[in-house]
């Protein structure tokens, strides 16, 4: 698969292949082939990351789960590269073929995910809600 995820131990998710960030009111952000975005919820220029996260303490061994469903999809289908679609005080919420690889090789393949950039799921690097909780903010 050509769009590939990666999130790094205590860092930053890699992504690489064809995406499209937007704003959550559709708004295009930027158009990219490899980016380093946000997950410890801490860089001051969010989406992407500034490297905060070791001055922040994140911590996240960068492992991914092969069972994860997300609960509310979206429907239409994007085209070959993936949106990414930056929710305010929320996840960034992935729509189009993209695999999500941890750092002992298991990995993830789906359509549509959302990506946790709050630094606070226990489920990283997928968004479990906890944005909520943790009172997040962020465009």
């Amino acid at each position: 698969m050509s769009n590939t995820i990666r999130p790094h131990v205590d860092g930053p998710l890699s992504i690489e292949g064809d995406f499209e960030l937007f704003a959550e009111d559709g708004t295009p952000i930027e158009k990219v082939s490899q980016a380093w975005l946000c997950r410890c919820g801490q860089s001051a220029n969010k989406p992407f990351c500034d490297g905060t996260h070791k001055a922040a303490g994140f911590s996240d061994q960068a492992n991914v789960t092969t069972d994860y469903r997300i609960k509310r999809p979206v429907s239409g289908a994007a085209g070959p590269g993936v949106r990414l679609t930056i929710r305010t005080n929320g996840p960034i919420g992935c729509v189009g073929q993209m695999r999500v690889t941890g750092v002992d090789g298991s990995g993830w393949d789906g359509d549509q995910a959302n990506l946790c950039r709050c630094g606070q799921s226990a489920n990283k690097p997928f968004c479990d809600g906890a944005h909520r909780d943790a009172g997040f903010e962020a465009p």
